[in-house]
């Protein structure tokens, strides 16, 4: 499967809302459309879309996943969102060389930084196999519930 960045609209975002994670993972499903967009989370505001997401799809112009890019001054923090139903598919890969690329390319020789709950090993595998390294681990509130995350960094000779 050949995946590809294009703008991330609104359609697209009313998509992501809609996926729906099975076991542990459901604690990555969005609320709904209308709950996102009445709180103002980032993926409901145009401006934020347009600057800091990307949608991800195939050659059919089928959403898989999306990348959000926030430059942190020190670093640039990724966000990564792959389709429910395309999980096991040795995506991942395909998705992290994407978002090196998209960095590398927007944001040249700045630190790429990202976090994951630590319960996520599938993706923390993926991340370790994109030559992330873990550099913290600590506890948190978000608006998707509390809990233990790792921070991964890529070293800047990796991106």
């Amino acid at each position: 499967m050949n995946l590809r960045l294009a703008g991330f609209t609104e359609i697209y975002a009313k998509e992501v809302c809609s996926w729906k994670y099975d076991d542990i993972y459901s604690i990555y499903n969005y609320p709904g459309w209308d709950k996102v967009s009445n709180e103002k989370w980032g993926i409901t505001i145009e401006k934020k879309r347009k600057s800091e997401f990307n949608a991800v799809i195939d050659d059919c112009n089928c959403l898989c996943g999306y990348i959000r890019l926030l430059d942190k001054n020190e670093c640039i923090f990724i966000g990564i969102g792959l389709k429910p139903s395309l999980y096991g598919q040795g995506l991942g890969k395909v998705l992290m060389e994407i978002v090196k690329q998209q960095c590398k390319k927007i944001y040249p020789g700045k630190k790429i930084a990202l976090e994951v709950r630590s319960f996520n090993e599938r993706a923390i595998k993926c991340y370790k196999s994109a030559g992330f390294n873990v550099v913290d681990t600590y506890r948190k509130d978000t608006p998707l519930g509390y809990g233990e995350f790792v921070r991964m960094e890529l070293p800047e000779h990796s991106s």
